[in-house]
């Protein structure tokens, strides 16, 4: 088993998928557009919110597994091309029939909260979105991050060298070079969830974003998970497990440098964060000094 196998999902249901969408993308028809996005944050705990979400019998998966990262990554293959993604809406249509409400459709990204264009993007497509952005301990984000990086083939510098030449790697002259740092290397950058929150919050009413605590989602992720069905306004449901999806590949301890660098790079992003959030119950690290 290559070391990134464990962070994708099981080839079965990649191939089911696959010959879904193609078998969908066959059909003609107007398509049902998601109606919430989960944006980030990367290593947070996105992959398990949308997996409880979508366990929900009025939540429908699209034909991807999370999502088909149209506002971020795919952007340039066009609106048609997104649809072809998405369910018909005559599907919908039945089921709706079927079970008397409607069911919703969510599309998911970490990379929505940190592409300077996405937020825009998804505000201009999907205007009355409910956004979700769940939020880690910065540290420990950034840390995962790294060694989710590594388990992936993509870093091959050490902890503290990574963070180093952060700053260079997001300001290389070359645009692909650059864009695949900002998406790979970005350690320091991604923990700054202030200047995310923030671009959010210039393309969407607050209210329709819900930020969640990554610790929550783990720690008590029946209640947090019902906090999300509420922002959706959905009824309760209960899973009898609440697995983590996709957790941190090579979990060793933090180096000392490295939380210390990190620590001091998100001090200033940090402090502004409750004033953009003043409703949201913060964790702990939120105002450690």
């Amino acid at each position: 088993m290559s070391r990134a196998a464990g962070l994708l999902p099981p080839v079965s249901r990649r191939v089911g998928h696959r010959v879904n969408r193609a078998l969908q993308g066959l059909r003609r028809g107007e398509r049902e557009l998601p109606t919430y996005v989960v944006a980030g944050v990367k290593r947070g705990g996105t992959t398990s919110l949308d997996e409880y979400l979508t366990a929900h019998p009025l939540v429908l998966r699209g034909l991807v597994e999370k999502g088909c990262r149209y506002f971020d990554v795919n952007y340039d293959r066009g609106p048609a091309w997104f649809r072809r993604h998405l369910p018909l809406s005559a599907d919908v249509d039945r089921l709706e029939e079927r079970l008397g409400t409607r069911p919703v459709l969510g599309e998911s990204s970490p990379y929505y909260c940190f592409h300077p264009e996405a937020p825009a993007r998804i505000a201009a497509e999907l205007p009355a979105a409910r956004l979700f952005l769940v939020l880690r301990d910065p540290v420990a984000r950034a840390w995962s991050h790294y060694q989710y990086e590594v388990a992936r083939g993509f870093e091959d510098l050490s902890p503290v060298d990574a963070l180093a030449a952060e700053a260079d790697r997001l300001a290389l002259p070359d645009e692909q070079a650059r864009w695949h740092a900002h998406r790979h290397f970005s350690y320091v950058a991604r923990s700054r969830y202030a200047e995310q929150v923030a671009r959010l919050h210039a393309h969407f009413d607050p209210s329709q974003l819900l930020v969640l605590a990554s610790e929550d989602v783990f720690t008590r992720p029946a209640d947090t998970v019902a906090r999300a069905l509420e922002h959706l306004g959905l009824p309760p449901h209960h899973l009898d497990r609440y697995p983590a999806h996709k957790p941190t590949p090579r979990n060793q301890p933090v180096p000392e440098e490295f939380a210390a660098r990190v620590r001091a790079a998100v001090a200033d992003d940090l402090a502004t964060l409750p004033d953009l959030l003043p409703r949201t119950p913060l964790p702990a690290w939120s105002t450690a000094p």
